[in-house]
């Protein structure tokens, strides 16, 4: 039985909407709590995609992990999800789309399924992380900074934080990997066309990590560079309470999931790249994080 085979499916009702959710649980668990890891598709993906496409499932059978593949809500319920006519999507905070126009409350959600699994699973509720691709990770973004409290870590992979965070002791440290290579997110902002055939300005990467760090406590532009093979780094801290923020420009990588297979054709997204292995980059920021205090 492969990985994706031994997902578990879950549901719950918000807001008279139906919620649904796969679970990977390890194949040997270590006894005790374990961490918890969100995995946010992006958008037109669905949970059983993020399952396959990031190599999460290998890292918590490894790490003795629980990872969570919420599932968003598509343009027109009633119909079967598909990238093209019938998207599934998070609500960002961006004001994009038919999650903003409907006020979807997706953090709602993410909480929900939060204290839900706390229920039914043997979770440690200081190791709560949340992870996302593209429209996913701009959602990891926005739960990170409406509900810090419930989130030990973060890590954002091609997408953008549309919301600002507020200051709040200790931080979220975050896991910020972009491609240079990226059409639908340029390293230095622009116009770009969707899949979808909208147009829509994106912010430059690095205005994020800026963000993101200054919420933090930090000062953006003492942030510390350093290259090696492949991969550009920008470090803040970490302060006197551990808290950090990292954003990694990935040398030739379009808007692919770092290590993953490149799911659409190269025109739209860009080339794939092996320089860095997205779920155990994440998995090597969130096992050294866990939430200090109680929420």
């Amino acid at each position: 039985m492969t990985a994706t085979e031994r997902l578990a499916a879950g549901a719950l009702v918000l807001h008279g909407e139906r919620r649904r959710w796969l679970l990977h649980r390890p194949v040997a668990p270590p006894p005790g709590p374990r961490p918890l890891v969100l995995m946010f598709h992006g958008a037109g993906a669905t949970a059983e995609l993020a399952a396959g496409q990031t190599d999460w499932p290998r890292v918590a059978d490894r790490e003795g992990l629980l990872v969570a593949f919420p599932q968003g809500t598509s343009r027109d319920p009633a119909a079967p999800p598909t990238f093209r006519l019938n998207p599934q999507a998070w609500n960002d905070g961006s004001g994009r789309g038919h999650t903003a126009r409907r006020a979807t409350d997706d953090v709602g959600f993410a909480v929900a399924l939060i204290d839900h699994l706390l229920g039914a699973e043997p979770v440690d509720a200081r190791r709560v992380s949340a992870c996302g691709f593209s429209n996913g990770a701009s959602f990891a973004f926005r739960l990170g900074a409406e509900r810090p409290l419930r989130m030990a870590a973060i890590a954002a992979f091609a997408g953008h934080c549309w919301v600002t965070p507020a200051r709040v002791v200790p931080g979220v440290p975050l896991l910020y990997v972009v491609g240079d290579q990226d059409p639908l997110n340029p390293i230095a902002g622009g116009e770009v066309q969707t899949p979808w055939g909208t147009r829509e300005r994106h912010p430059a990467p690095r205005e994020s990590f800026d963000r993101w760090g200054a919420a933090l406590g930090f000062d953006p532009a003492r942030a510390v560079a350093r290259r090696e093979a492949g991969l550009a780094r920008w470090q803040l801290g970490p302060g006197p309470d551990g808290v950090e923020a990292e954003m990694v420009v990935v040398e030739g990588l379009g808007h692919v999931w770092p290590g993953g297979p490149r799911l659409l054709p190269a025109k739209l997204v860009g080339p794939r790249s092996d320089r860095l292995r997205g779920a155990e980059a994440a998995w090597a920021v969130f096992a050294r994080h866990p939430r200090a205090g109680s929420y």
